[in-house]
């Protein structure tokens, strides 16, 4: 099994609407999975960048879209197969931090990973859901519909960040 990847997540939210990205399924031939879903920007951490550096790097390939970073607010792992499965974690093994971002500059766009060719792009599609209308989304992680809307609420400026495992 190769090394457990460090990701970072920008959540933004603006005018009652949280920035997604439509994203292709990571395991297309899993049919317990949806074929896409609607995740937070973010991505793999380079060696050498800084969190904050990787949080705005994500945020501008993937949205057009440039942030101030702010404070961490979750933590989620992520081990597929999931743990109690045959393998687990032998597909993938990430760790995922979330960071509460404003946005300060850019057009929304719907950018490309580099990392893939053209015609293997995994993101379908970047836009502004209202939060009101998150529970119509399939939204990856499965916490995240409600983890928003009590942030949103309560403010995520003072919260401790919230650990996720790979079982949520």
């Amino acid at each position: 099994m190769n090394e457990v990847k460090l990701r970072v997540s920008a959540l933004c939210i603006r005018d009652g609407a949280l920035l997604l990205i439509e994203h292709k399924s990571f395991a297309p031939d899993d049919p317990a999975l949806p074929e896409s879903y609607w995740i937070l920007p973010g991505g793999g951490v380079e060696r050498g960048e800084t969190l904050d550096e990787a949080v705005r790097r994500e945020m501008l390939e993937e949205t057009g879209l440039s942030c101030s970073v702010g404070g961490m607010v979750f933590i989620k792992e992520l081990l597929y197969p999931y743990p109690g499965a045959e393998a687990q974690g032998s597909r993938h093994h990430s760790l995922s931090l979330g960071f509460h971002c404003e946005v300060t500059g850019g057009e929304t766009v719907t950018g490309k990973d580099p990392e893939y060719p053209d015609d293997e792009q995994m993101i379908l599609k970047v836009d502004w859901i209202p939060l009101a209308e998150l529970g119509r989304y399939e939204l990856y992680p499965p916490f995240l519909g409600e983890f928003v809307q009590k942030g949103a609420s309560a403010g995520f400026h003072s919260a401790a960040p919230e650990f996720f495992d790979s079982l949520l």
